[in-house]
């Protein structure tokens, strides 16, 4: 008798004690609008120090890269590179050796623009796993083409590379000038538009519920595979060049010595680690997305865990990162007023960084470019940048 009743008995309890959890929530929400104090553990034992991130943010500071170039001034160069790339590519699950790339589906061309064609492509990169690819090319494009490789920001997806507009964001993207991928076309670049991992049409849709944030689920489950999130979206650029190298459907051959890569935003943090592991990009110019780790990701909420890579700080830091682009030409853009990757930061990073590229005879190859305004696209100081030290034969 008492087994059969306890249950109902905790069943009536819960649902009795409903009201009172309403009214408990409603009296916490009208302290908090006015003003006070609603954390209920508070005031916490004197001396004790028991929020995680004060504990984190001392070892972060205090962190020592076993790799940084700056500790290794008597090794050679080409060796510390192959050394350190090698140690980034297993903290962040990076394949050297990649399946090969097959075109699960290849859409017709359609015209985004006067005489700007488009066309997309879907590339099988790793079992179950398809990544888009649009390219854009002039009408009478001729070979051998230079590659202009395009990430766009983590506002919605790829298509405002190209100027359309599918989220009520996209038409103040636009507005802004990000269909790069467009503008890079009528330059006389096949552009292409790679869309991220977790954007646009490669935002979750199978996995119910999903987390709030739309790159949570994919870092966890990467994390749970030995591998990372942006090492996953570094494969998806390599895996692309590697099939750009060996596809016979292009609208003009391509020019394997003008590869270069534009990122803004996340796009631009993909493209930072992309060309670091993958030399076969010639040049890369990350806009709105660069700083020293410890500053950026070490500094702040890591919403999302884009850019969370276990043991990194152990043993680089980001003008470490930066030095494996050596001697290719390297440009960080920020806008004075960002607030997610401030100018300072990039400056402080490139000229880090320069000490390196010095050494390799190229220090005139790496730039920070600041400009006025907020966190966003800056499309013609972008490509006078890019015109001077990217691509000048543009």
């Amino acid at each position: 008798m008492r087994s059969n009743s306890a249950p109902r008995s905790r069943e009536f309890m819960a649902v009795g004690n409903s009201p009172r959890v309403y009214l408990e929530a409603a009296k916490r929400k009208l302290k908090r609008l006015r003003g006070q104090e609603p954390d209920p553990y508070l005031p916490l034992p004197s001396g004790t120090v028991l929020s995680p991130y004060p504990g984190h943010l001392n070892d972060i500071e205090r962190a020592e890269q076993r790799l940084a170039f700056a500790r290794h001034p008597d090794m050679d160069q080409r060796a510390w590179q192959r050394e350190a790339r090698q140690k980034l590519a297993e903290l962040m699950g990076w394949p050297f050796t990649r399946p090969a790339v097959t075109v699960t589906r290849a859409m017709d061309w359609a015209e985004v623009g006067p005489g700007i064609r488009r066309r997309a492509f879907y590339l099988r990169v790793r079992p179950e796993t398809d990544i888009a690819v649009h390219l854009l090319w002039q009408e009478g494009i001729q070979g051998p083409a230079p590659v202009y490789l395009h990430l766009a920001g983590s506002t919605s997806g790829a298509h405002v590379a190209w100027g359309e507009a599918k989220l009520p964001i996209d038409h103040q993207r636009l507005g802004l000038g990000a269909d790069m991928a467009l503008q890079a076309a009528r330059k006389g670049y096949l552009a292409v538009a790679i869309e991220q991992l977790g954007f646009g049409e490669r935002e979750e849709r199978e996995l119910k519920p999903r987390s709030p944030h739309r790159l949570t689920d994919a870092a966890g489950h990467a994390l749970l595979l030995g591998r990372t999130l942006m090492g996953e979206k570094c494969w998806d650029v390599s895996a692309a060049i590697d099939w750009l190298l060996a596809a016979d459907n292009l609208p003009a051959a391509i020019d394997p010595a003008r590869i270069n890569l534009f990122g803004h935003s996340s796009g631009g943090s993909n493209a930072f680690f992309a060309t670091a592991l993958d030399e076969r990009i010639t040049g890369v110019l990350c806009s709105g997305s660069i700083g020293r780790f410890r500053d950026t990701v070490g500094g702040r909420r890591t919403e999302g865990g884009e850019l969370i890579i276990p043991g990194l700080l152990n043993w680089l830091e980001a003008e470490d990162v930066a030095a494996l682009i050596a001697p290719r030409p390297f440009v960080g853009l920020s806008g004075s007023g960002d607030h997610i990757f401030p100018y300072s930061g990039v400056e402080t990073m490139v000229e880090a960084a320069r000490a390196f590229y010095a050494r390799l005879g190229a220090a005139e190859r790496i730039n920070a470019v600041q400009t006025q305004g907020p966190h966003r696209y800056y499309p013609p100081e972008s490509w006078e940048a890019w015109e001077k030290w990217i691509d000048p034969q543009v």
